[in-house]
């Protein structure tokens, strides 16, 4: 069984490329996953069972000469992340989070929003400043800056982890995650509350070690939670590991004191940055868009569904699998090594945060469905990722029949970012588009929308441009019978809109949602011309 073991994740592989539709976390070609499967199968059979009828035989000592240090491994995949940066705007919210970043920043000087606000901030800003030293005005540059930023940040974070055994290869359960894909350059707002989730776990694997630091450890752990909170509130979940480090390391005489100062000290650093962008800073956010006034959770009766259920574990497969897969091998055949492991209070901990965000994906709707919700859904795979590296390195022994599936696990990972690397022409002329039509609405509209009352500013600015778009768009698609019916309409919305905020029609709940639907069904409309034809009047 143990031996079976070792060949799932071949067998899983090769068997998803004959099912009837493809599974969007193997976005390669199904040649490449099936000569790999293959391949690594005979290597696998080849380790397990050489050494048995005596056809080799390898001691850790020479094994371990012949092995790259984490820190060259590191390098050269750092490398690869800088030669195929994923450029597939179907994973994550792809251009309509370009197009906000630009238009809000044109508009405001940066994007915020309650959600996320330090990482919008932090992103749109470094747009900015790269604008106005006329470096470039495309966020995406900003946004790959950051994100590779974060890519270094966690190779450097685990290669400080196992800088005690160089040469052990625990670096390749960070680059076989699908999680890494967040440092490839991407594009989203996942990537640096990601790093400040690192930068959590590395404080909770060094002070939860020591109970006589707990002074440290709860304000630290308050600060960093908090810190992530502001980057993005998926990081709220993390309160239920503050609740746990203050029931489980704060001393019976200091209970309520640390319980009363954690409060104060979240509450510090949280609430002057809401207030300040809900009441006083102009604009205001726009509080019709904000997950924390309306939090999108899944649908209380398909908790239990097969959906559901195919959901997360999918995310998990891309996120963590060989992690998890590691992980759950030690449970199942080492349940005495396993339990001395998991007792220790920093893997505890790190369990905890695992539970946060598990839980997290499991109450939260992925609306805009996989792959684009990948990242959002699959926070717990850094959690996973460092707990299955400590086990590794505590091993005294590299446990070499491992190799052949964290080799076939990484090369799956970068199979999946070459593939992800090609863009769509199609996208890319639409992004080109839209930033020019962003540069031409700022230029036109941005006297009157900041005549407006900051409460309204964010919220019309987003309509008034999504019409403006539609129009301009619209008219430079190739000629089909629907085209001037739809662009009358995107010009009589955007008259209403207007009209609706300067005469206080949308004041009311129902005029409002009334317009809303009637702009919905256009809008539905516009996306399914932009998907069927071509543009064939390109104004660059």
């Amino acid at each position: 069984m143990k031996s079976f073991y070792f060949f799932i994740p071949y067998l899983f592989v090769l068997g998803a490329q004959w099912f009837p539709s493809k599974l969007w976390f193997f976005p390669g070609e199904s040649s490449t996953y099936i000569t790999l499967s293959i391949v690594m199968i005979l290597i696998q059979t080849l380790c397990l069972f050489g050494k048995r009828l005596g056809f080799f035989n390898i001691n850790h000592n020479t094994l371990e000469r012949y092995l790259l240090p984490n820190w060259i491994i590191a390098s050269f995949y750092f490398l690869f992340m800088l030669i195929f940066p994923l450029r597939n705007r179907s994973w994550g919210d792809g251009l309509l989070l370009l197009e906000t970043n630009l238009l809000e920043t044109k508009l405001f000087g940066f994007q915020f929003t309650l959600d996320e606000i330090l990482e919008s901030i932090l992103h749109s800003g470094l747009s900015q400043l790269l604008n106005t030293y006329h470096i470039t005005n495309d966020p995406i540059v900003s946004y790959s800056i950051l994100s590779y930023g974060v890519g270094i940040f966690f190779l450097f974070g685990f290669l400080h982890l196992s800088k005690n055994k160089p040469k052990d290869l625990s670096i390749l359960f960070l680059l076989s995650s699908g999680g890494i894909l967040l440092s490839f350059g991407y594009s989203e707002h996942y990537t640096l509350v990601t790093a400040v989730h690192f930068g959590l776990y590395l404080f909770l694997n060094r002070y939860t070690k020591a109970p006589k630091d707990n002074d440290i450890l709860l304000y630290g752990s308050t600060i960093l939670v908090a810190l992530a909170m502001l980057f993005h509130l998926v990081s709220g979940y993390l309160a239920i590991l503050l609740f746990y480090l203050w029931y489980v390391h704060s001393p019976k005489e200091k209970k309520i004191k640390h319980l009363l100062y954690n409060t104060l000290l979240g509450s510090l650093i949280l609430i002057p940055w809401f207030i300040y962008f809900s009441i006083i800073h102009d604009p205001t956010v726009d509080k019709n868009s904000t997950h924390l006034i309306h939090p999108p959770f899944y649908p209380m009766k398909r908790w239990i569904s097969l959906n559901h259920f195919k959901e997360i574990t999918s995310v998990l497969y891309w996120n963590a699998f060989l992690s998890s897969f590691y992980l759950f091998y030690q449970w199942q055949f080492h349940k005495d090594k396993w339990k001395q492991f998991i007792q220790r209070p920093n893997h505890k901990a790190l369990l905890v945060v695992v539970f946060c965000f598990f839980l997290h994906g499991f109450l939260h709707n992925p609306q805009l469905g996989f792959p684009a919700d990948w990242d959002l859904m699959g926070f717990y795979w850094l959690p996973i990722t460092v707990l299955a590296f400590l086990y590794w390195n505590q091993e005294k022994n590299i446990d070499w029949e491992w190799i052949p599936v964290f080799v076939f696990s990484v090369l799956i990972v970068m199979v999946s970012a070459i593939k992800l690397n090609e863009s769509n022409p199609k996208d890319e002329l639409v992004w080109e588009i839209t930033k020019k039509a962003i540069q031409t609405y700022t230029e036109e509209n941005q006297s009157f929308i900041q005549s407006l009352p900051k409460e309204e500013k964010k919220f019309f600015a987003k309509g008034d441009f999504l019409f403006f778009k539609g129009e301009y768009i619209t008219k430079q698609l190739c000629d089909f019978p629907e085209k001037k019916i739809l662009i009358d309409k995107m010009i009589l919305h955007r008259k209403d809109w207007k009209d609706g905020f300067l005469k206080g029609k949308f004041q009311s709940k129902a005029d409002l949602n009334a317009f809303l639907t009637e702009a919905t069904k256009t809008n539905v409309l516009y996306l399914k011309s932009l998907e069927a034809n071509m543009i064939c009047h390109p104004m660059l």
